[in-house]
């Protein structure tokens, strides 16, 4: 399982940033389908890369992380 924690922190940054966009476009009042192509474009744009700055973090800053575990036997 070498994209475990990947696979699990990517698609949760994606979605909560894109669900704050659509919070704040339709409480400014943008009820349209552009509000929620933005925020998906938005959620795209900054979840993929924090969601893998935060694997990376999560796997740096913990002292029992074995390393060889991700190496495919």
């Amino acid at each position: 399982m070498t994209h475990g924690w990947r696979l699990l922190l990517i698609p949760i940054w994606a979605l909560c940033v894109a669900g704050a966009v659509v919070i704040a476009g339709l409480a400014v009042g943008y009820m349209t389908w552009i509000t929620f192509a933005v925020a998906a474009v938005v959620g795209a744009v900054i979840g993929v890369p924090a969601g893998i700055w935060n694997t990376r973090k999560i796997k740096r800053e913990d002292p029992t992380w074995d390393h060889r575990r991700e190496v495919p036997a």
